[in-house]
């Protein structure tokens, strides 16, 4: 059997590959991912018996793998993990048939357990696979259906057949003719206040719960572009829509749990509902002010809200940023956001977009700074938008962002200035990786071997380079096995393990991507 290991981060990769005898375990190869696409193509290839993966990987969702493997209904199960408290997506996922979640770091009890369930389900007989069978055979009446189709009705190209669905699967459905949609801006959320992201997951849960028993609506979360809140609310036309929602903000202040939600009108269902989320998703820019469950209403004439581009005021802060002038860094920064937001109200919409403008320029600022990488751009405590909107008294998000502004631009600085002193160290950094190619190298690795940070390493290296070093270090790899396929004999297995592989596998598409040909081609040709 095979097992795929998809996470992001290579050392949690190696370290699941360590924590369990696989071989015992009846796997005979163990695959490892960085990315969606790249395990999406080995599960194509290689179709594994088991592929743990990480909820979140890099930009993109493990929801993405799940679905590829429901879509060809193939039989490799599921293990979910994660670095964080992400409830929404692992609950997504295990709708979508998940076998068990693992919380990082990663337990080898808990491991153990989880793909020892795993292959007693591979290893389950014909009676078992009939009774799976007959379990989807409920699903279609269960709330997770349900749910599924009221999801779908957001989807222009779906909404048709999932209505006609609806009305199937419940009567009652058919009398519904009006609703109210309530969103909350994912970016809002406070995810790195601790315990917040518990309650709301919490809430969520209850107010999905109670719309959905009474069959009075549904509530979801977008995953993508940011984990947005979506509260639908359907009845009738005798339906108080105001009570629905003083119950929910009941339950709000159950959990002690601040959100901010814009609220459409009441409009025809479901020919409506797209218009509704709209107004919804306006409203909720207009927002003036944090507490619990604040809602505002959409108003005639209300849109979505946008700060006034200033080339002018951005050049005087990189210009202040170049020369590490943080007094003056800190006055035009003060300046440059009066300009953008051009006196109009303080808004959640219009500090968000303030927060999103800075951090567009920041980006500008490394790549002019030169210290751009592919790895996480802040060092320190990262916050997002919400982490201010909700971390202090509305009078002081304001200032609170300011203050993060600048203190992210220190470390920029920083940065920068730490780089151009270890610049110097660079080409004993690429003698080091042309003598112990052969190993297994991490950039801590590296970066503990010089005494330096690893990100101002990783940076500089790329600086010095042209590229990053773990590309650096596969070039200098698939040169070397280039070199052994030409002049000796050995096995391509044999020549991976030389060149610092451990799969001979993932060895061959390293060496086909670089290449053009696979290691045997290549040493035809040579």
């Amino acid at each position: 059997m095979k097992v795929l290991i998809v996470d992001d981060e290579s050392h949690v990769r190696d370290a699941i590959q360590l924590l369990l005898p696989w071989d015992s375990l009846g796997f005979d190869t163990v695959l490892t991912s960085e990315s969606v696409d790249e395990a999406v193509q080995m599960i194509q290839e290689e179709r594994p018996e088991l592929a743990i993966v990480d909820v979140v990987i890099g930009p993109v969702f493990g929801m993405d793998i799940m679905n590829y493997i429901n879509d060809r209904k193939l039989n490799t199960k599921v293990v979910v993990i994660s670095g964080h408290d992400d409830f929404q997506y692992v609950r997504a996922m295990f709708i979508l048939g998940a076998l068990e979640y693992l919380l990082k770091p990663i337990e080898q009890d808990k491991l153990r357990e989880a793909v020892e369930k795993a292959v007693s389900q591979l290893h389950s007989g014909p009676e078992a696979e009939e009774e799976f069978a007959v379990d989807k055979q409920f699903k279609q009446v269960s709330p997770d259906y349900r749910h599924g189709l009221l999801r779908k009705l957001f989807r222009p190209e779906l909404s048709a057949r999932a209505y006609d669905e609806l009305c199937r699967i419940s009567q009652g459905f058919q009398s519904v003719d009006r609703c109210r949609i309530l969103h909350c801006t994912g970016s809002t959320l406070s995810v790195h206040q601790e315990g917040y992201m518990l309650k709301v997951s919490r809430l969520v849960n209850k107010m999905q719960e109670k719309l959905e028993a009474e069959e009075k609506g549904t509530v979801f979360q977008n995953m993508k572009p940011s984990m947005d809140i979506v509260i639908l609310i359907y009845g009738t036309g005798r339906m108080d829509f105001d009570q629905e929602i003083l119950a929910l903000k009941k339950l709000a202040v159950s959990e002690n749990c601040m959100i901010n939600l814009g609220c459409s009108r009441i409009h025809n269902f479901p020919e409506k509902l797209e218009q509704a989320w709209e107004e919804a998703r306006v409203a909720a820019d207009h927002i003036a002010g944090t507490g619990i469950f604040s809602v505002r209403e959409y108003e005639q004439g209300m849109h979505r809200l946008h700060l006034k581009g200033n080339l002018q005021m951005e050049n005087a802060l990189l210009s202040a940023v170049i020369l590490g002038n943080i007094v003056s860094v800190e006055e035009r920064l003060g300046m440059w956001g009066e300009a953008v937001m051009d006196g109009q109200p303080r808004t959640v919409g219009l500090l968000r977009n303030l927060w999103e403008s800075f951090f567009q320029m920041y980006r500008k600022w490394e790549n002019a700074a030169e210290t751009a990488d592919e790895e996480i751009l802040l060092s320190g405590t990262e916050k997002n938008f919400g982490d201010v909107l909700i971390g202090g008294s509305w009078d002081g998000v304001l200032n609170r962002m300011y203050q993060y502004f600048l203190k992210s631009t220190a470390e920029l600085m920083e940065s920068r200035k730490q780089i151009l002193n270890a610049s110097g160290m660079m080409p004993k950094v690429v003698d080091f990786l042309e003598l112990n190619y052969m190993r297994r190298l991490s950039q801590q690795e590296c970066a503990d071997y010089f005494h330096m940070n690893k990100d101002y390493l990783s940076r500089a290296f790329k600086k010095h380079t042209g590229i990053g070093m773990a590309k650096y270090l596969n070039n200098i790899r698939i040169r070397k096995a280039q070199e052994l396929l030409k002049s000796t004999d050995l096995q391509v297995m044999e020549i991976a393990d030389q060149v610092g592989y451990f799969d001979s596998k993932y060895f061959s598409r390293q060496f086909k991507l670089a290449t053009g040909m696979t290691p045997a081609q290549y040493r035809q040709e040579a």
